[in-house]
Formats: C-alpha cells, sequence, structure tokens
C-alpha cells in the first residue's frame, strides 16, 4: 500500500473516530457505529479512487478517448458501489442517517482536505 493511501487512511479513522467518540458521548452506541459505518463507506471511496488512480498510471499507452472511458467507468462504479454500501447501511442493517452521513461527510473531507494541500505544493 501506498504511502500517501496510508496517510489517508489513517487521517480518516482520526477524523471518523473523535466524531464517533463525540456521538458516543452526546447519543449512544448505536448513533456511534452508524458514524464509523459512514467512515467507512468514505474509506471504501478514497481506496476505490486509489485503486483507479494506480491502474491508469500503469496504462500509459491509452489514447485520450480510452483514459476518458476508463475514467467514467471509474466514477461509475464507485458510485454504485458507495450507493450500495449506503442502501446496505440505511435499509438491512437500519443505521442512524444522521450518523452515517456525519461519518461519510468526516471521511471525505479528509480527502479533500489532503488534496488541496497536494496540489498547493504541486
Amino acid at each position: 500500500m501506498d504511502a500517501g493511501i496510508r496517510r489517508l487512511v489513517l487521517f480518516q479513522f482520526s477524523l471518523v473516530a473523535a466524531s464517533a467518540a463525540v456521538f458516543l458521548v452526546i447519543f449512544e452506541t448505536f448513533s456511534a457505529v452508524s458514524v464509523c459505518y459512514g467512515g467507512c463507506v468514505a474509506t471504501a471511496n478514497g481506496l476505490l479512487l486509489a485503486r483507479c488512480a494506480h491502474r491508469d498510471v500503469k496504462a500509459p499507452q491509452r489514447s485520450p478517448q480510452q483514459s476518458l472511458a476508463a475514467a467514467y467507468l471509474c466514477v461509475v462504479q464507485r458510485f454504485l458501489v458507495i450507493a450500495s454500501l449506503f442502501a446496505l447501511g440505511l435499509g438491512l442493517l437500519k443505521l442512524k442517517p444522521m450518523a452515517l452521513m456525519t461519518g461519510f461527510i468526516a471521511g471525505q473531507l479528509v480527502l479533500v482536505i489532503l488534496e488541496t494541500q497536494r496540489l498547493k505544493k504541486n
């Protein structure tokens, strides 16, 4: 696993754990579990994004049209996986919607912040 991906997962885990601790103190254990599940969904999204980027780097001989098709395929794949995980969490597992979304947003926020910092360095 790449150091950047490890860093992303570590920061996502830290922020989601802090959010879950807040929900545990204010609400209940089930809300904290819902936050953790949302954070896991965000982590899955980040890992899928990293996998797509890694796969794209390994295929430099692609034409622009092929690269665009691969990017669209990655976006659709991530959307379907994340939507399925949300459906599983909200439908089958009956997790708390606000807590689940809080965990997901916390995890996604880490992704946005780290990518913004990386772009500022370049």
